[in-house]
């Protein structure tokens, strides 16, 4: 039996990914729409606007510059929108763009992998791909503290943001 190290790269990118997805919505599930959108400090983020920002990242990164589906980014939005959607919609999207991730990286060849991708900063399209997870695994961290900072009342150790000392 050989071993396809491309297939298996892939299918780790991809595995790894879906797993921080579920993650994300494990951290989401408790928090009702107000609280998804909570900043609980300034300057800050929500795990909403980290959600948006996630989903804009994928689509850019990998649905439109690998996949060509014409998705255009406004980054700084993802940040300041302020006509939020529902909880579930933006979870509904970050699932839609981890479909989207593993659509595209699923049907790439070796040669693909090692070609350089379109944002020449991150060198090989696989190095761009392992970038792109790391990036992901850093804000559901984020998330993490701020559904924490949320729910003081839940044995967590941050005080809710009306009992903070100034």
């Amino acid at each position: 039996m050989t071993t396809d190290t491309t297939t298996l790269a892939k299918t780790a990118l991809i595995e790894a990914l879906e797993k921080l997805r579920n993650e994300v919505r494990e951290l989401a599930e408790p928090l009702s729409d107000a609280q998804f959108w909570t900043k609980p400090i300034e300057p800050g983020n929500s795990v909403g606007h980290l959600v948006l920002h996630l989903t804009g990242n994928l689509n850019h990164f990998v649905g439109g510059q690998l996949g060509g589906t014409g998705y255009v980014r406004d980054r700084e939005r993802e940040f300041t929108e302020t006509q939020v959607p529902s909880k579930a919609e933006a979870l509904a999207r970050l699932d839609d763009a981890v479909a989207t991730f593993r659509r595209v990286v699923s049907g790439l060849s070796a040669e693909q992998l090692a070609a350089p991708h379109p944002e020449a900063h991150f060198g090989p399209v696989m190095h761009a791909l392992a970038h792109l997870l790391a990036h992901f695994a850093l804000h559901r961290g984020q998330m993490s503290y701020i559904v924490r900072m949320l729910s003081p009342d839940k044995g967590h150790p941050f005080p809710a943001p009306s009992q903070r000392q100034p």
